[in-house]
């Protein structure tokens, strides 16, 4: 067996014994044979150290086999026991397996030995075995019973036709009806009559397929008269035949979870119309759509049964209906209502005549509703009036079939909502067509950066916000190998998606070049808040987007915030926002939430900003130049100046990447010197070439703009390239409206340097008319925003056509950036832009290729 075995041998014979050990030689070295011959010594062994098996000579002088076997059973009745002796009598063999031996083995016939042994011990084995599980099912059966009778959850059997064959006691505490009444009684009787046919047929099918059921929410009837919840799990009953004979299930009571939840939800639906609405503002061209789309948005994201906005009707000296949604009946009804001027009958009269909510709690005392055509409305439990305006000029009406609906929590979210229809019709009417495109993205149709900072504002004051900002992890590689066109349809085909997968409730926008802002309600969970994103995030990789009739995978990234958690206004989450995106592209994660720590994104900052460091002093950087044309005589005019960044490893680095951390670091400043130094060096060369009338424009930082020493050292440099340096400068439209009185003096000592100033990407800030001709400028650049949907958007041509004559008005040149075909350039000449820059006349190159190529 090569197992160790340890055997106590009852016998006298010191010859027998040998030739005992000899027959057990196959049990190998780890055969432990020790040998007693009275019952002393038999107790003593087995108390001291209990062997596997006792081997016992039947009759010995003094000692009988019989003592020896009693005495095992008495002390270790565990043991096999086995008589080894001389020839017995079949009554004395079979007495002594009665008493309890094993086996006997003649002594004559030692062969049979080890196998006996052998079997002894397995059937031993076996007997303690059964004893273990025995004793195991017993404790099963009592901890089972135990369960039963001490759960709060019924716990129940049917039969296949429904009869109720069991129930724990919980049944008494849930439902009021004892065991007694509940056994033997069909299910159905117990049900709410309203949820009867249905349990019916819900229960035929799983028995028809063979099959349970999992968190079924059933209505059941409390023998006291009220409702009970009850969520229902059940499993099949088969019998051992495999036939199915019944069900057998546990239900929990959920009345008081599902009430709170609808309570909850019904909330959170109200704080969705909040949400929605500032969307709807963005996109309603008229008072009228917004009161329109707000009646759509009670009826579909708020639940509502009906929801209508009544106006004073001063020609007939009562209301009318100005817009509504949901059951045309109970539209009907505000109607005629309103109609008769009756404040009695009409609650939106009553709303308007107080400037307070009147709420009416339609099924309280038990009466029903009666709608406009007479019919009797069990459904309707509540209807309430808001005032809109002050003073007010009309009501919204909603009616709700939830018991106890308009309590005060929701009344106060109402009347914020009534505050926020307020604020867009007072929004819409002051702002005329051409401010209101100025909030959408041009390519997307979404609402733009400004936009979603001024809606994400009023969305803070209706609750906590999910903020997420997402970008295409490889926009780049499509926008430099399939163009702008390619890029843009890509950039529509993401927003698209973004709406479909987020529906109307969540504030969407179009942030930047490649990236999208999204605000939604939220609770201040995070963990939902990143299982909702990373669900987003996947749904778009799943799927290729549909781009010019390709199908395109597109990975997107993402940061994350919870406001008012992580910044309570707007300017503080879109930078913290943005610093959890930069996280993600520096990690390579395709979600990251906003830490104040950001232990590794700082690290990773630190790294970045030694590099760049090193890179100012080591002049790693270089400047590429984009050629401009004149827009009538097609004539080279000039370059603007583009700083990159040529790192020794990685090759060149894409400006966002790290002009950001420059300007935010000041190493923006010695780099200014540096390419204002570059670009004097390349204009006098130009000079000296004879193209002494190229102009070669730089771009200047907000870092630059409020350094006191950028004046100074700008004049040092360009006093000392004497009046015909060449060199103008460029500043973004939202860096002058920062601090527009600064801008102008600064701009005007700028201008004294012989410096001409672009005021750049004109049309994507806010300047005014009243700002914009007090400004010290020379030259307008038109963004590319609008230059590249001039051909396709009659909005836009119009936009770029008035820009052009308001600039030609106050004596300013021209320049529109981002020109790439030739149809943008027909149009653009048609409009008597003065100068064009963009891919159809070259793209950013360097300044030997540059110079080869135009000098």
């Amino acid at each position: 067996m090569g197992e160790r075995l340890s055997i106590l041998l009852v016998e006298d014979s010191t010859a027998d014994a040998e030739l005992i050990t000899l027959s057990l030689r196959r049990f190998g070295p780890g055969l432990l044979i020790d040998r007693v011959a009275d019952a002393a010594s038999l107790r003593q062994r087995l108390a001291d150290a209990p062997p596997d098996v006792v081997l016992s000579d039947f009759s010995m002088p003094g000692f009988s086999g019989r003592e020896a076997l009693e005495i095992c059973r008495e002390t270790a009745p565990d043991i096999p026991f086995l008589f080894v002796s001389g020839t017995i009598g079949e009554e004395l063999a079979i007495e002594a397996l009665r008493s309890g031996a094993a086996d006997y083995v003649l002594k004559d016939n030692l062969v049979r030995l080890p196998g006996a042994i052998e079997r002894a011990l397995r059937v031993n084995r076996e007997r303690q075995a059964r004893v273990v599980a025995e004793r195991a099912l017993r404790e099963s059966e009592e901890r089972f019973r135990s369960i039963l009778e001490s759960t709060d959850d019924w716990i129940w059997e049917s039969s296949i036709d429904g009869v109720l064959t069991y129930s724990n006691p919980a049944a008494e505490r849930v439902l009021g009806w004892s065991i007694t009444e509940l056994v033997g009684a069909p299910v159905l009787k117990f049900a709410a009559p309203d949820e009867r046919d249905a349990i019916a047929v819900h229960m035929a099918e799983c028995v028809r397929e063979r099959k349970g059921w999992r968190n079924w929410v059933v209505t059941w009837c409390h023998r006291e008269g009220h409702r009970v919840r009850l969520e229902s799990s059940a499993t099949p009953v088969l019998d051992e035949d495999g036939r199915m004979t019944g069900f057998r299930g546990i239900d929990r009571d959920v009345t008081e979870s599902f009430a709170q939840k609808e309570r909850i939800r019904q909330l959170s639906r109200v704080r969705s119309v909040l949400g929605a609405l500032g969307n709807a503002v963005l996109r309603a061209g008229s008072a009228d759509e917004l009161l329109r789309m707000c009646c759509e948005l009670a009826v579909a994201e708020g639940g509502f049964l009906a929801a209508t906005v009544v106006e004073a009707d001063t020609d007939h000296d009562g209301l009318r209906v100005g817009a509504s949604a949901g059951d045309p009946e109970l539209v009907a009804a505000v109607a005629a209502a309103g109609a008769t001027g009756d404040s009695e009958q009409s609650t939106a009269l009553a709303a308007m005549q107080t400037g307070t909510p009147v709420v009416t709690q339609v099924r309280k005392d038990g009466a029903a509703w009666t709608d406009a055509s007479g019919r009797v409305r069990d459904d309707v439990c509540a209807k309430a009036a808001l005032p809109l305006g002050t003073p007010p000029w009309g009501a919204l009406v909603l009616h709700s079939s939830q018991s106890g609906a308009f309590d005060d929590e929701e009344n106060a979210l109402l009347r914020r909502l009534a505050r926020e229809i307020e604020h867009g019709i007072d929004f819409i009417g002051k702002s005329e067509r051409l401010e209101f495109l100025a909030f959408h993205n041009t390519v997307t149709g979404l609402p733009n950066r400004i936009a979603f900072a001024t809606q994400l504002d009023r969305r803070l004051e209706s609750g906590p916000q999910t903020i997420a900002l997402f970008d295409a992890v490889s926009f780049h590689v499509f926008n430099d190998s399939r163009g702008r066109e390619f890029s843009e349809a890509l950039l529509r085909a993401i927003g698209a998606r973004l709406r479909e997968l987020l529906g109307e409730e969540p504030l969407i926008a179009h942030h930047g070049d490649d990236s999208f802002a999204v605000a939604l309600a939220g609770d201040g969970d995070i963990e939902q808040a990143v299982a909702t994103m990373t669900s987003l995030l996947e749904a778009c990789s799943r799927q290729p987007f549909d781009v010019q009739g390709e199908h395109v995978y597109a990975d997107l990234r993402c940061g994350l915030l919870q406001a008012p958690r992580h910044g309570d206004d707007a300017d503080t989450i879109e930078r913290n926002v943005m610093s959890a995106l930069s996280e993600a592209r520096n990690t390579g994660a395709r979600l990251v939430v906003y830490d104040e720590a950001f232990g590794q994104r700082a690290q990773k900052r630190i790294d970045i900003e030694r590099e760049l460091r090193v890179a100012v002093e080591q002049l790693q950087f270089e400047l590429f130049l984009q050629p401009k044309f004149d827009g009538r005589t097609q004539n080279l005019t000039g370059a603007e100046a583009l700083l990159r960044w040529r790192h020794p490893q990685r090759g060149l680095i894409p400006p966002l990447d790290f002009i950001p951390l420059l300007e935010e670091t000041g190493l923006i400043l010695p780099v200014g010197r540096w390419i204002l130094e570059q670009a004097i060096a390349i204009s006098a060369r130009w000079q000296r070439r004879g193209h002494g009338g190229l102009r070669l424009a730089i771009n200047v930082s907000a870092r630059e703009l409020r350094d006191d020493g950028f004046l100074r050292d700008a004049g040092v440099l360009l006093r000392a390239a004497g009046p015909e340096h060449g060199v103008d400068v460029e500043i973004t439209e939202s860096l002058v409206m920062d601090d527009i009185q600064r801008s102008i003096r600064i701009l005007h000592e700028v201008r004294e340097l012989g410096c001409r100033v672009a005021i750049d990407d004109f049309g994507t800030g806010y300047s005014s008319l009243n700002y914009l001709s007090q400004l010290p400028a020379d030259v307008l650049k038109i963004d590319r925003s609008f230059v590249g949907r001039i051909a396709e958007s009659p909005e836009s041509l119009a936009l770029v056509t008035n820009t052009i004559g308001l600039a030609h008005a106050l004596g300013l040149h021209v320049v529109a950036e981002g020109v790439e075909e030739e149809e943008q350039a027909k149009l653009l000449r048609l409009v008597r832009c003065d100068e064009m820059q963009g891919w159809l006349f070259g793209r950013p190159m360097t300044v030997g290729e540059f110079e080869r190529q135009f000098i």
